[in-house]
């Protein structure tokens, strides 16, 4: 008779198992590694727009908004904007910090500037 044993049937079902589950469990990571980077991307580009704006725009450096909603790429992100004064130093600081509504942890930038 020729064919496999039931044994050599389930040892090979065991076998394409353990690299079906391995490469299911890369393919998830891969996915989480990639929407993380997308996120700090975006989260980033906002930030870095903000503190833009408001280093080289005195309009905008002025206009009291210090928090806003962004919409990028289909994704909703907030972001807050702190402006602290430094009269000895004669500057200040602004900070930018962006948060998603997928990601838990912020994304934070500051800059300083002189004062004429």
């Amino acid at each position: 008779m020729k064919g496999f044993t039931l044994v050599e049937v389930l040892v090979s079902l065991l076998i394409l198992s353990i690299v079906a589950a391995a490469g299911l469990s890369s393919i998830s990571f891969s996915t989480n590694s990639y929407l993380k980077l997308k996120d700090d991307f975006y989260s980033s580009t906002i930030a870095e727009n903000i503190l833009l704006l408001s280093f080289y725009d005195n309009n905008f450096l002025t206009n009291n908004i210090s928090t806003q909603s962004e919409i990028m790429m289909g994704n909703s992100y907030i972001w807050r904007r702190n402006i602290n004064i430094n009269r000895s130093q004669n500057s200040l600081s602004i900070s930018v910090e962006v948060a998603s509504e997928t990601e838990s942890n912020p994304y934070k930038l500051e800059i300083f500037k002189t004062l004429k």
